[in-house]
């Protein structure tokens, strides 16, 4: 099995991704950014749609802005039946999928740009 994706905007490319919370489940896309070494970034929007609680605050990198603390929360992901506790960083802007939410999932990334393609796959050993 494996999740397919495209691109929006010619450069950006997306991959849905399922998350829980009490009774609240959404699959918005997010943006596959393998420069975020985190889990996952929601909006807002999509953190009280979710019913999240902060329930810390991180600092992190983020481009053209420097260091800043962002507000985070836990969420139940749901990859293709598997269910695994991911952190969520709440933040205006792209909803982002991380490095570390794909290294928990075991997925590998397949980008192609020439027919604004992605598809993540489990990785086997």
């Amino acid at each position: 099995m494996a999740i397919e994706g495209t691109f929006v905007e010619s450069d950006k490319p997306m991959v849905p991704a399922s998350l829980a919370w009490n009774q609240a489940v959404q699959t918005p896309h997010f943006i596959l950014d393998t420069g975020f070494t985190g889990d996952l970034v929601v909006t807002p929007e999509i953190a009280k749609d979710l019913g999240l609680e902060i329930t810390g605050i991180s600092p992190a990198r983020v481009a053209g802005s420097g260091l800043v603390n962002i507000p985070t929360s836990t969420a139940l992901a749901v990859m293709e039946g598997r269910q695994l506790y991911v952190t969520v960083f709440i933040a205006e802007g792209w909803p982002l999928l991380g490095i570390s939410f794909m290294e928990k999932f075991q997925y590998r990334a397949e980008v192609d740009c020439k027919n604004k393609k992605v598809r993540l796959e489990i990785v086997t050993t």
